[in-house]
């Protein structure tokens, strides 16, 4: 008796501490579009030069640039991450993703998820529009970042990159019937996935919420669709404990013209 009543004691003394060396800080950067044109920047744009300084800053100080893939298996328990890794991702695909972004990311040996709005690289797929002051990728384009290994494709939705209108990005509506929504979801959903396996050869495993406008039952939908991560725009690093359904609720930074990645994570 005296025996086990030591044991537990003990394992209550160390749980915690075996807890916090598991845990993993992971912080996420979210980028949009990338000019040449100094004066267009903003909080949603950024020019080469800064997207460059960022990934510099990053590799000197130790951080590696990890897959939603990795994550997924890191939290199955079968794969380590790296010491200080780091979430790169793209909102929207803007064409010019493609002109500076892409060439960076292979420069500095990195990796980013692109979360590609379905109508709007259909919209630029029909269109043929390539002016990468304000174009979107085509699928075209999609496909060819993708084949390149650098680059994961993530579903932003077919039709549901709205802050205003029917809905508020995908989330459900204040008296709209639950099964009604998830069909809705599903279908808009399944839209994009068909066209994003076209293009990288397998259905998205990551979501990025339009906006960041988040609720259960979206993520129940992604949940039941295969889904293994989805991202927010809550600003604040990740600890990441492998607990269940932490990987659906990843918070990023956006990346504005004056919130550099060093100051972003705390250097």
């Amino acid at each position: 008796m005296i025996f086990c009543a030591y044991v537990m004691a003990l394992a209550a003394l160390t749980a915690p501490a075996r807890a916090e060396t598991e845990a993993v800080s992971l912080p996420a950067l979210m980028y949009h579009h990338i000019s040449a044109d100094a004066a267009a920047r903003g909080d949603y744009v950024i020019t080469p030069a800064e997207l460059e300084a960022d990934l510099e800053w990053l590799r000197r100080n130790g951080y590696e640039a990890v897959s939603v893939r990795e994550l997924a298996a890191w939290e199955r328990g079968g794969a380590e991450l790296p010491e200080k890794p780091v979430l790169i991702t793209f909102d929207d695909a803007q064409l010019s993703f493609m002109l500076y972004a892409l060439p960076l990311l292979e420069k500095y040996g990195m990796c980013a998820v692109l979360a590609v709005v379905g109508d709007y690289a259909d919209e630029y797929t029909a269109s043929g529009d390539m002016n990468a002051a304000y174009a979107y990728m085509s699928w075209a384009d999609a496909a060819e970042a993708a084949a390149t290994g650098r680059v994961e494709l993530a579903a932003h939705t077919q039709s549901m990159h709205s802050a205003s209108g029917a809905r508020r990005g995908c989330r459900i509506n204040p008296g709209e019937d639950p099964e009604e929504y998830a069909a809705a979801l599903s279908a808009d959903l399944e839209r994009v996935e068909r066209s994003i396996e076209a293009a990288f050869g397998a259905r998205p495993y990551a979501f990025a919420y339009p906006f960041g406008f988040t609720c259960a039952e979206a993520e129940a939908v992604l949940a039941g669709r295969g889904y293994a991560a989805a991202f927010t725009c809550e600003g604040r690093v990740n600890r990441l404990t492998r607990a269940e359904g932490e990987l659906m609720r990843i918070a990023r930074f956006n990346r504005a013209a004056d919130s550099p990645a060093a100051a972003l994570l705390g250097a």
